[in-house]
């Protein structure tokens, strides 16, 4: 039989706090044993008091040992954990690992629970009187046990009466029992949460069988039987776990055949573009070798698409890789147009484009003075409008929905204010330029016109709650209908280019495929409720005109409360970091995994000048460009810059009450300024969620009102 070696995602935890040459002693170790675990100089001792029986010290020099469990059944051997020969076995003392009888999956969990949880559900504890309930009472023990909770905490769970004791039982329990409890007690069908949870094999579940255990979904999110290529990776980078390990909610959606196209909703940090990176993988991996056949993952900006590319660099083949083009969206279209001889320029809806700034001053000479509308009336009116439903005559704008938009309009005012359009669409025509939105519409026409096939194989979307309707009507004509055609994931509640679509309306039906990530991975839970509250509970859609919340987003970390500096002047903000940052660095953190995050390019450039003169090395992240990790340095980076990426310390400066919301949005109208206040909320909600670690706010004068401490 062959011998299987497995690595837990704690042993890689457990890497990362040893010295660094202990750490290069671990990889020596973990290669040698890895190639043969039955090598006569790998030294076996048994733990006599070991939690579990099965459990094995192994020395890696003459202070540090790793502990593995090798069960009795089959050639199987499991790295748990690796620490200070005293620490490590303590560790074997209070930690269980063994296969859950129901979900067949590993578990590895604390034997002991902390004296803190028990003072937690004792200060939380009500009065019972006759009516009150207990926080599980609509579920059986049995029904408990079926989604991951081990049988010897079953009776202090049943007695829990809050959803704050639960979560002081949150290290205390396995990862995925915690999980499933908690998405209970927040409201989230149990069916749902069995079928996430439960194992999808019909057999029952040998508890002895360890290597049937780890190709189970619920336990390859935790543990993975690595090649030797793999296990240099993960030595490598112990910190970028995510290539490796799926969760089974991830894994559900990544490895399989879809019947059309998917939508994956989710909150920050809960794994949407690894589980869209590791489903490009598997589909470019069964395009290898088959001529003319592509993924085409996009997105809607470019420093996005340059980090998905570099991504995927880390988990793909060179030759998966060549089945996958990266690009955003609206790079796609002008490489579309210039091969087909495109003689139009394309701007952007309210950009600084001299002939885009002249034909709309043009169209606005022609205003009716029998309508008191702004200026900025007009340019909402053709961006959401006009062009959100390809409006080209004053008969279409007179029966068009003007949903959301707070100023109404009867026939006879619609056809005062449609002169400004006509003239600008004119002017447009006239100086030989195009909107986006317009030009995706001309690659559809042209696609048409010359009859061109589907060109890709299947489309990967990544954030994409900020693409609007032409971009999905678009996408749908470039890959055919069927099976695992679109993948797209997103997230309403950080939309934050005002762009809406129902995408049923541009040919892509969801029906039936449409599924929610919940766990985050990134932020402690301090932080993710702190970022939460920024939202401030308003409505937010699914993008296919329903609505989505947060029920069930949990994060699986604790950390410190996140800090809030309140300094009197801009320079005294600034010292008050830089003294942070010193403090953070002379504790070991490096430099490139601080970001320095802020609303404007100004303010960033003015906090990184202060820094620079207190001697501390930075690195802008730039607009178009990827964080070279190479590089050393604080990273400066605007709010909308710092989007899709994640460091372990996240300073967010300026938090001032005339920066936050932004005051250059011009408008009287209520469902306006509504809408650009949800856009503001969203973007600072993206930036504290770049925070893996710890996350301070800092602002001189008044905070913004967007955060309540």
């Amino acid at each position: 039989m062959d011998i299987q070696v497995a690595i837990s995602q704690d042993f890689l935890t457990a890497i990362l706090k040893l010295p660094r040459a202990q750490q290069k002693k671990v990889n020596q170790f973990v290669s040698k044993f890895r190639s043969d675990p039955l090598s006569s100089g790998i030294n076996y001792e048994k733990i006599i008091d070991a939690a579990n029986s099965d459990m094995r010290s192994v020395r890696i020099d003459q202070a540090y040992r790793g502990i593995i469990l090798k069960p009795q059944q089959g050639n199987v051997y499991i790295l748990l954990w690796v620490d200070h020969h005293d620490e490590a076995y303590a560790w074997a003392r209070r930690h269980q690992c063994k296969i859950h009888p129901k979900t067949g999956a590993i578990q590895l969990y604390a034997t002991e629970v902390d004296e803190s949880v028990n003072e937690v559900v004792e200060n939380t504890t009500s009065v019972i009187e006759q009516d009150s309930s207990f926080l599980f009472d609509d579920y059986s023990t049995e029904q408990l046990i079926d989604v991951g909770l081990p049988e010897e905490f079953s009776e202090k769970i049943s007695q829990l009466s809050n959803i704050q004791q639960l979560e002081a039982y949150r290290e205390a329990l396995p990862n995925d029992a915690f999980e499933a409890l908690y998405f209970l007690a927040d409201g989230i069908p149990y069916g749902e949460v069995l079928e996430d949870y439960r194992s999808t094999g019909t057999e029952d579940v040998d508890t002895e069988d360890f290597a049937a255990a780890l190709i189970r979904e619920g336990s390859k999110r935790r543990f993975v039987v690595v090649d030797d290529e793999a296990l240099e990776q993960m030595l490598d980078a112990p910190l970028e776990k995510w290539r490796v390990f799926l969760h089974p909610s991830q894994r559900k959606l990544v490895e399989r055949d879809w019947n059309g196209p998917v939508r994956v909703l989710g909150g920050a940090g809960t794994g949407k573009t690894v589980a869209a990176i590791h489903r490009a993988k598997w589909l470019a991996s069964k395009l290898v070798g088959v001529p003319n056949k592509k993924v085409l993952f996009t997105t809607f900006t470019k420093n996005l698409a340059s980090d998905i590319s570099a991504h995927l660099e880390q988990v793909c083949s060179h030759a998966e890789l060549s089945s996958i083009e990266t690009i955003n969206i609206d790079s796609w279209v002008h490489k579309f147009l210039k091969r087909n001889n495109y003689n139009y320029d394309i701007v952007y809806p309210g950009d600084s484009h001299p002939k885009r700034v002249n034909s709309w001053n043009r169209a606005l000479d022609n205003k009716s003075p029998d309508l008191d509308l702004s200026d900025h009336f007009y340019e909402e009116e053709w961006k959401l409008v006009i062009q959100e439903q390809s409006i080209t005559d004053k008969s279409e704008y007179i029966r068009a929905k003007r949903n959301g938009r707070g100023t109404r309009l009867n026939r006879k005012e619609r056809l005062l204010a449609w002169s400004v359009f006509e003239e600008y669409l004119l002017q447009l025509n006239h100086n030989k330029i195009k909107e986006m939105p317009d030009a995706m519409r001309d690659c559809i026409s042209i696609i048409d016109s010359k009859n061109i096939k589907p060109i890709y194989d299947s489309i990967i979307v990544d954030e994409g709650q900020d693409m609007g309707t032409q971009a999905y009507e678009l996408i749908r004509r470039i890959v055919p209908e069927g099976k695992n055609d679109i993948f797209i994931v997103g997230d309403g509640h950080q939309r934050i280019y005002r762009n809406k679509v129902v995408l049923g309306r541009c040919g892509i039906n969801i029906l039936g495929r449409s599924r929610k990530l919940r766990v985050n991975y990134r932020t402690t839970e301090e932080t993710k409720k702190l970022a939460v509250s920024v939202l401030n509970n308003i409505p937010v859609d699914d993008l296919d005109d329903g609505a989505d919340t947060s029920n069930g987003y949990v994060s699986l970390m604790h950390g410190e409360q996140p800090e809030v500096i309140t300094a009197d002047s801009f320079i005294d903000e600034a010292d008050a970091v830089v003294e942070r940052i010193e403090q953070l660095e002379a504790a070991g953190a490096k430099l490139k995994d601080i970001c320095v995050v802020a609303r404007t390019k100004s303010l960033r450039d003015s906090f990184g000048q202060q820094l620079k003169k207190a001697g501390i090395t930075t690195y802008e992240v730039m607009a178009n460009g990827t964080d070279n990790r190479q590089q050393d340095g604080v990273r400066l980076a605007t709010m909308h810059r710092v989007k899709g990426l994640e460091f372990q310390n996240v300073f967010i400066m300026g938090c001032n009450q005339n920066t936050i919301p932004l005051k250059n949005f011009k408008s009287e109208d209520p469902v306006e300024l509504r809408e650009h206040e949800l856009a503001e909320r969203a973007l600072l909600h993206v930036a504290m969620t770049r925070a893996m670690r710890s996350l301070t706010l800092s602002c001189h004068g008044h905070l913004t009102e967007f955060i309540t401490i």
